[in-house]
């Protein structure tokens, strides 16, 4: 899924790809990113990372994501019902259009 806001774009001045900035402005000013607030499915959350973790649970990786061990993301996952651990290779890709 692309972003529907326009980040990332590739800036063909500077030769590189610019990224979102968590819409840093809204967020000084108590506001949530703009795809948080408006997530049609509330899919998305955003806060202290210890709070997200006491409101979603601790899990932070499922396959083909590499091992949160490593990575020590700043992210919480909630899986789908058919979600595999990290580390798990019985998954196929359905998509590879997508990629």
């Amino acid at each position: 899924m692309a972003c529907p806001y326009g980040a990332p774009q590739y800036n063909a001045d500077k030769g590189h790809m610019t990224k979102c900035d968590g819409c840093h402005e809204r967020v000084a000013d108590g506001k949530k990113p703009i795809c948080v607030e408006s997530c049609p499915l509330r899919a998305l959350d955003f806060g202290p990372i210890a709070e997200l973790r006491a409101k979603h649970g601790q899990l932070a990786a499922v396959a083909p994501l590499p091992s949160a061990h490593f990575t020590r993301p700043s992210i919480v996952i909630k899986p789908n019902a058919n979600a595999r651990p990290c580390g798990d290779t019985t998954g196929y890709l359905a998509n590879p259009k997508e990629v």
